[in-house]
């Protein structure tokens, strides 16, 4: 049985949203991520986390949906701020330069800290 890639939205403020990720991220999925990333850049929510907490492995295609995304919400003066990665994540987004790219941080409170955004986490 195949994992299924599961993207839960959760909106924090009138600029800023969450998306937790959960499962297999990879060429075959990644593109849900980058629609349901972008729907909430147009609809206003220019400052994205984005919960890898539940992914244990990326590819290339992810990666370029993760800066695909960050240039997006740069555009409206938003930003991107990835959470949560470790393990494979973490060292293919290494490999393709999305960290240091983007910024990262440990836990969602603390990526919407730096976002500027308080009392949600």
């Amino acid at each position: 049985m195949t994992e299924k890639l599961q993207i839960e939205a959760r909106r924090v403020s009138p600029n800023a949203a969450v998306l937790t990720v959960t499962g297999p991220l990879g060429s075959a999925t990644a593109p849900a991520l980058l629609a349901e990333g972008a729907g909430l850049v147009d609809a206003g929510h220019r400052n994205l986390v984005l919960d890898l907490t539940g992914v244990a492995s990326c590819d290339g295609a992810a990666a370029g949906v993760f800066l695909d995304l960050h240039q997006l919400a740069r555009s409206l003066g938003g930003e991107v701020v990835l959470t949560g990665i470790r393990g494979l994540v973490q060292r293919q987004l290494e490999r393709s330069a999305v960290i240091g790219a983007l910024r990262t941080t440990l836990n969602t409170r603390d990526a919407l800290s730096m976002l500027g955004v308080t009392g949600t986490g």
